[in-house]
C-alpha cells in the first residue's frame, strides 16, 4: 500500500454510469493473510528445529520474529482499510471514511516496509555469523546500507507533508513533497534492496564448503539459502509498478500485495535452510558444524576440559601405584588456548 494516497473526493451525482465497479478488498485480504500464515509456518518450524537440535535462539532468530510481527501488523491494518472500502474505485468509496482509511494505510505501508527490512537484516546476520574476513565486511556493508535505504523510506512516510496530518487528510492546508519525487525515491529503495537481495542470495555458496556435511547436502542448503532471489524479484516488480499509480486505490492493491510478498518470502527463505533436518529420514539429526567464532571458542573450551580430566585421571592412577609426586599436566597445543 502506498501511504498517504491523494484520494480526490467525487460526488455520486458526477459519476459516469458506465464506470466499472470492482472490489479487490476480499482478494487482497486473502492473499495478504495467506502470505502471513505461510511465513508464520516456516518461522515456527525454524524455531522448532533449532530447539530439537539443542540449539538456542540467536539474534537472527529474534530479528526474524520481529519481522513476522511487523508483517502481521501490516496485514491487520490492511484488513482494517478493506473494511473502510479500500480495494474499491475512489468513486465507490464512502467519502466520510476516506481520511480514516488513509490514516490507517500509513501504518499498513510502514509495517510492510519494516517487515522487509527486518527480514533482510535477519538473513544478513545469519551470513555474518558464518563468514570471516572481507566477506563478513561486505555483508555488514550491505546490511547497513539496505537498512539506511529502507529506513529513509519509512521516515519519509511520516515527514513528506507539513503538517503531518496532511499525509492522510488532503482537505487541510499545508504542503507536501511532490508525488513524483516520492515515487522515484521509493523506486530507488526498492531497486537497491532487490539488488542486495540477489547478492546476498549467492553469498552462501562459498560458505557451504566450510560445513561438515556431504556434498549433496551442501548444494541443497546453498540452493535453499539462495531463495532470497525471489524476494529480490518482488522488489523489482514493485519498483516497476510504482510509476503507473494515478491515485486510485484499486491500482495500489497490486503494490500492496507485492510489498507483503517481499517480507513474507524473505522470512520463508531465511527459514528454509534450518528445516533440512526434517528431511533426514535414515540418518540421525546431527547438527552441521559451522566455522563460527562462538563455536570455535566452545570447541577449544571443551578440549581444555578434556585435557584437565585426563591429567586428573593420570594423577589418580599414579597415586594408586605408590607415586607421591603428581604427573605434570600435558601442555595443550597453541590452537586450543582460549584467549
Amino acid at each position: 500500500m502506498v501511504p498517504g494516497m491523494n484520494l480526490p473526493r467525487q460526488s455520486p451525482t458526477d459519476l459516469d454510469p458506465n464506470l466499472p465497479h470492482v472490489d479487490l478488498g476480499p482478494q487482497l485480504n486473502t492473499i495478504f493473510w495467506l502470505l502471513t500464515c505461510m511465513a508464520l509456518g516456516f518461522l515456527v518450524l525454524r524455531v522448532f528445529c533449532k530447539f530439537l537440535r539443542g540449539r538456542y535462539l540467536w539474534w537472527d532468530d529474534y530479528v526474524l520474529i520481529a519481522a513476522w510481527i511487523s508483517l502481521a501488523t501490516s496485514a491487520a491494518t490492511t484488513s482494517a482499510c478493506v473494511t473502510l472500502d479500500y480495494g474499491k474505485h475512489i468513486y465507490d468509496m464512502n467519502p466520510e471514511t476516506i481520511t480514516e482509511m488513509s490514516f490507517i494505510a500509513v501504518f499498513a505501508g510502514f509495517f510492510s516496509v519494516l517487515a522487509a527490512a527486518l527480514s533482510k537484516t535477519s538473513f544478513a546476520l545469519t551470513l555474518i555469523r558464518l563468514s570471516h574476513g572481507w566477506l563478513k565486511i561486505t555483508i555488514c556493508v550491505i546490511m547497513v546500507t539496505v537498512n539506511i535505504a529502507l529506513g529513509s523510506a519509512l521516515i519519509s512516510m511520516w515527514t513528506k507533508c507539513t503538517p503531518v496530518r496532511k499525509i492522510w487528510d488532503h482537505g487541510i492546508e499545508g504542503s507536501c513533497v511532490p508525488g513524483e519525487v516520492i515515487v522515484k525515491w521509493y523506486q530507488f529503495t526498492a531497486g537497491y534492496s532487490g539488488i542486495m537481495d540477489v547478492i546476498l542470495a549467492f553469498i552462501p555458496w562459498p560458505l557451504m564448503w566450510k560445513i561438515t556435511m556431504d556434498r549433496r547436502e551442501k548444494i541443497g542448503v546453498a540452493i535453499a539459502m539462495s531463495m532470497g532471489v525471489v524476494a529480490g524479484v518482488t522488489s523489482f516488480v514493485k519498483m516497476a509498478m510504482l510509476p503507473n499509480l494515478t491515485g486510485d486505490p484499486t491500482e495500489t492493491v497490486a503494490v500492496t500485495i507485492w510489498g507483503a510478498a517481499e517480507g513474507a518470502i524473505t522470512i520463508m527463505a531465511a527459514s528454509i535452510p534450518v528445516l533440512r533436518m526434517l528431511f533426514r529420514v535414515n540418518d540421525p539429526p546431527v547438527p552441521a558444524r559451522f566455522s563460527t567464532f562462538d563455536e570455535n571458542r566452545m570447541s577449544k573450551a571443551i578440549n581444555l576440559q578434556a585435557l584437565d580430566t585426563s591429567t586428573a585421571n593420570l594423577n589418580g592412577n599414579a597415586s594408586s601405584f605408590g607415586c607421591t609426586s603428581p604427573l605434570p599436566p600435558p601442555v595443550p597445543p597453541k590452537d586450543y588456548i582460549v584467549k
